[in-house]
């Protein structure tokens, strides 16, 4: 009987290793010793950003439907819903779009194609001018954002946005809003992500971050490196004041932006 006892407890140790072992770890595994490697001088540094023709950044709507959809958590009760229509410009002389002249607009409900509210927004325009003769500005499609307001926490719904007069509206999309904040309600997983740039490994960096289910994600910045561009685009650098020494001023390629709107929405 010991030895079936000490046979037991030892297949549970091995069976647990293993498990721990094909799991990715956290913080409740923890504390772990760090970890340090001296840098290998021979693999590649950076990668290549995405080329603004690739169909994972390339505008796929038409006119004024909806592009580069985006949530932003307010709290427990609200969301707001942002996207682009229109198309963006490059150029020296430029006419911004007319923000006026679509609305913003999303229907929404707790049930897939029952739509029981409408909530309206607002929509803006952004141009980015450089007073230097040769540098070409830009100005950006028409921007909205709609808060939605007086949900309910912790509850899944269904929307779609643009504009039902023209008609001009989104695919149906869904969102989950937060729980109301208490001792034993909160967030069981975070992510944090920063400096994903647009690239080929920015694709296995998002997989990864889906393969974990979020409740929530941080992003901290460095996300499209329009200012590794000038404005007329054409290949990234890895430091513009050291590729193009007699610029001027430092330059961007806006419409990097956009292909990252595209991107993540």
């Amino acid at each position: 009987m010991k030895d079936f006892k000490l046979w037991t407890i030892t297949f549970l140790i091995i069976a647990k290793m293993v498990v721990t072992e094909s799991q990715i770890p956290t913080t409740l595994d923890g504390p772990f010793k760090p970890v340090t490697h001296r840098l290998d001088p021979s693999l590649r540094k950076g990668s290549s950003d995405l080329p603004m023709d690739d169909p994972r950044i390339k505008r796929n709507v038409t006119s004024n439907f909806p592009e580069q959809i985006a949530l932003a958590i307010s709290s427990p009760t609200s969301v707001w819903v942002s996207w682009v229509t229109g198309d963006a410009q490059v150029g020296s002389n430029l006419t911004g779009l007319d923000p006026s002249s679509v609305l913003s607009e999303v229907w929404y409900g707790k049930e897939s194609g029952k739509y029981t509210s409408v909530a309206k927004g607002v929509s803006t325009v952004y141009s980015q001018l450089y007073p230097f003769k040769g540098l070409l500005n830009y100005t950006s499609g028409i921007i909205h954002h709609v808060r939605l307001k007086d949900l309910q926490p912790k509850t899944k719904y269904y929307y779609k946005c643009g504009d039902s007069s023209i008609p001009a509206m989104s695919g149906e999309n869904v969102f989950e809003t937060f729980p109301t904040p208490s001792p034993n309600s909160y967030p069981h997983r975070i992510a944090v992500i920063g400096d994903l740039g647009l690239t080929s490994n920015t694709t296995t960096t998002i997989d990864h971050l889906i393969q974990n289910d979020p409740s929530m994600i941080l992003m901290v910045g460095d996300l499209s490196y329009a200012n590794q561009y000038q404005t007329t685009g054409g290949k990234g650098v890895p430091s513009f004041s050291r590729a193009f020494p007699d610029a001027p001023i430092r330059e961007t390629y806006q419409p990097r932006w956009d292909a990252w709107g595209r991107y993540a929405g």
